[in-house]
């Protein structure tokens, strides 16, 4: 399987859990002689946590929270939770070469390598130095100790500081960096005044600055620059790339940003093919601006001299909209790569609510390829209705930079009616991720989270045409990242209407799912030899594809919910495994539970109980669930693509297993509100019973309900009459003002049996 098609097909499956983290469980052997790991860690692309205390949120240094994810190759991208701060703190630059990833706020490109160390900005560095939400750092200076804004210093010697920075505090240390900014500006004095007077610089702990030492015969470069005015440019930004080789200059060196000092920047540089991004600031009390030229191409034999305009950039990045809408959030992606290569370099410059113009082009490079992306972010203005969003993607021709006014034609747009389901009034935020399979395989996953009021109702408009896939989620708790629901990437075509219903209750576990098409798909219960291994995600609703966020308190310390669970699995009524379900997680969402059975054919009892009490959790707040069924070696058993059972360390795609017969449930209440509450009186629960994709499908036999408004101390049997293809309907009578707690039973032909007990399901009003 090719490795490319690997990592997009991951990609589009998992980008529905990018925000609910779980760390990877090494597993056993699917056949001899083949490792195989389990595909929900590494083909959903979970946020990374490398290591135990490793936080799946990290902080950078303005108070943006980024969330890094992985996918089956390994490649890790970035998701950015963006905190309120000044447009020059908030706009962002992030930067990729090879695995190597920065994301860095606009305020702080000028200071990189003069007062700020690079790997502050660095997603792996800070991954391995964060920890408890908070960014440590190391502040060297000369003389009096600096007063740094947000910085909370620990320990103090000589010339030598010891602190952290909070999500909070750093958006103290952001906008403080952007005041910097702006003074510096015009005189390009960064890094020896204000914040950074007396020789003050920070780094991360133990990371002192490392000189560069070229192993290459080296060249002059200078890149001369003019701005808006027509002259000399001085303290504006370049950025210089190598196409050909990443690891001989570009991010791989520390030195790749300059800033212009009266027109002139030089580099030394090996000789290669290069291309260049300079960036052009204009702050104002109305905004923050940036014109962007981008030189897609030139070549180093020599000393060399190279030019580049403010005034080049002349196209500004607008976009037009069907509905009046609020621009919250707009980009363009910049990516080129050599002849026969993969991306080697890419570069997105983000804006928040700040003027963005580009240089168009209109001749490919002559060495590999250019790609760009333009991305805008809207929201419906204030005011009464139901709100509205736009999620917008524009491919651009291939090799040239086009201009950049767009409008989002209505027969271009995947129309999406949500509604919100929620007992506890919050203000929660949500995300969308996605684009064409080229793009998700390329891009660098970089989004803003917007807020979002729950319950409630809202229309989504996305791009689609050409049809595109898309991943949308929402965090029922904003401020917290608490709660919510996921959804994997559907593929999604201009013109569509669809209705998507978020956060129904009841809320219970549910079972990974796949969509054809769309790429690799986990069963959540697979037999490979004679390796049991399952996994389920607790508190999700119930639509296709959604699951919820598990044994995941939140990514932010100091949670005011929590989570605890525990397992068995039982094989012939003896256990062969079982623990704490919160500690297995790692703090991630979804229970893996693995055992090796015994190879003659046995039955299997599967027991999980998940629960979560806090302020922000009424209803829905427990559930157990029972599974019993036969299972059996099947040597010959294989999964058809894009499913599979694992993948291996060299990321070989495995599909010999056989997919468990465990039985799911899915349920709708009659007449239920956004706040979860139906009419006292007599009630209507729709039940659909089912198996696991890929599992071997047998006739329902019977299922049965008992519900409870007491909190199952005595329960009453409802009345079920089934309608066909595992589906009944089960009628009963609930007094006003009472929490429901409800349990369901079913069997299939085969003897396969569920049993799910939720507590406090859903209520009655008054």
């Amino acid at each position: 399987m090719p490795s490319t098609w690997l990592r997009r097909a991951a990609l589009a499956t998992a980008l529905a859990t990018a925000l609910t983290a779980a760390l990877p469980v090494p597993l056993g052997a699917a056949t001899a002689g083949t490792a195989l790991a389990r595909p929900t860690e590494a083909a959903r692309v979970n946020p990374a946590a490398p290591r135990a205390g490793a936080p799946p949120a990290l902080t950078l240094i303005n108070g943006d929270r980024l969330l890094t994810v992985l996918d089956a190759n390994g490649r890790r991208s970035s998701v950015v939770l963006k905190a309120p701060g000044s447009r020059l703190s908030s706009s962002l630059v992030t930067l990729r070469s090879g695995s190597r990833q920065l994301v860095i706020p606009w305020a702080a490109l000028p200071y990189l390598g003069r007062g700020l160390d690079p790997r502050l900005f660095e997603v792996g560095a800070l991954r391995r130095a964060e920890r408890d939400g908070r960014l440590p750092i190391t502040v060297r200076y000369a003389g009096r100790p600096p007063a740094l804004a947000g910085v909370t210093v620990t320990s103090r010697a000589a010339g030598l500081e010891q602190g952290y920075l909070t999500a909070s505090s750093a958006r103290a240390f952001g906008a403080a960096l952007a005041r910097q900014m702006i003074s510096d500006h015009s005189s390009g004095s960064y890094g020896t005044d204000g914040l950074f007077a007396g020789g003050v610089s920070i780094s991360l702990p133990g990371m002192a600055p490392a000189p560069v030492r070229p192993h290459f015969r080296m060249h002059t470069l200078t890149v001369k620059a003019t701005n808006l005015a027509g002259k000399p440019d001085t303290g504006d930004v370049v950025q210089v790339f190598n196409v050909d080789d990443k690891a001989v200059f570009g991010v791989a060196g520390e030195d790749w940003f300059n800033d212009f000092d009266h027109g002139t920047a030089k580099y030394s540089a090996p000789s290669g093919t290069y291309w260049a991004v300079a960036y052009f600031f204009k702050d104002s009390r109305r905004s923050s601006d940036a014109w962007v030229d981008v030189l897609p191409q030139f070549t180093v034999a020599g000393d060399t001299t190279i030019h580049l305009r403010a005034r080049a950039a002349t196209s500004k990045v607008t976009v037009v909209t069907p509905r009046r809408a609020v621009l919250q959030d707009q980009g363009v992606s910049v990516f080129r790569s050599a002849h026969g290569q993969v991306t080697t370099g890419g570069v997105e410059i983000d804006a928040t609510n700040s003027g963005l113009w580009i240089n168009p082009t209109s001749a490919p490079p002559s060495d590999g390829t250019l790609q760009t992306y333009t991305s805008a972010r809207l929201t419906s203005p204030p005011g009464r209705g139901i709100p509205y969003t736009y999620t917008l993607n524009f491919v651009g021709p291939r090799g040239i930079i086009p201009r950049q006014h767009f409008f989002a034609q209505p027969a271009s747009l995947a129309t999406i009616s949500e509604s919100y389901y929620q007992d506890v009034p919050s203000a929660g935020a949500w995300a969308v991720f996605g684009g064409t399979a080229a793009e998700i395989d390329d891009t660098l996953l970089t989004s803003p989270d917007l807020p979002l009021r729950l319950p409630g109702r809202q229309v989504q408009y996305l791009s689609a045409r050409p049809a595109m896939l898309w991943s949308r989620m929402y965090w029922a708790f904003g401020a917290d990242l608490e709660g919510g629901q996921t959804d994997p990437l559907r593929l999604l075509h201009g013109g569509q209407h669809l209705a998507e219903e978020w956060g129904r209750y009841p809320l219970h576990v549910a079972p990974n799912i796949g969509r054809p098409g769309l790429g690799l798909a986990v069963p959540s219960a697979v037999r490979a030899g004679n390796k049991l291994i399952l996994d389920i995600t607790p508190f999700s609703d119930n639509q296709r594809g959604h699951l919820g966020t598990g044994y995941n308190s939140g990514f932010l310390p100091g949670s005011r919910s929590k989570i605890t669970g525990n397992y068995a699995l039982y094989q012939n009524g003896t256990k062969i495994a079982g623990g704490d379900a919160v500690r297995s997680t790692g703090g991630g969402p979804l229970l893996v539970a693995q055992a090796k059975l015994k190879s003659r054919p046995s039955a299997i009892r599967f027991v999980v109980n998940a629960a979560r009490t806090g302020r922000n959790y009424r209803l829905s707040t427990m559930s157990r669930d029972v599974w019993t069924w036969r299972s059996q070696p099947e040597p010959h058993a294989v999964v058809p693509a894009p499913w599979l059972c694992g993948i291996t360390p060299s990321g070989r795609a495995v599909r010999r297993c056989v997919v468990q017969q465990m039985l799911t449930l899915s349920y709708r209440v009659g007449g239920l509100s956004l706040a979860g509450t139906a009419r006292p009186g007599r009630q209507v629960l729709d039940l659909a019973v089912g198996h696991l994709q890929q599992a071997a499908q047998s006739r329902i036999t019977r299922a049965g309900v008992r519900f409870s408004v007491n909190g199952g101390r005595t329960w009453q049997r409802a009345s079920v009459r089934s309608a066909g293809a595992g589906r009944f309907r089960a009628q009963f009578t609930v007094p006003r003002s009472r929490e429901v707690t409800l349990q369901v039973t079913a069997r299939d032909a085969t003897g396969a049996t569920i049993t799910e007990t939720i507590r406090a399901a859903y209520r009655t009003s008054a």
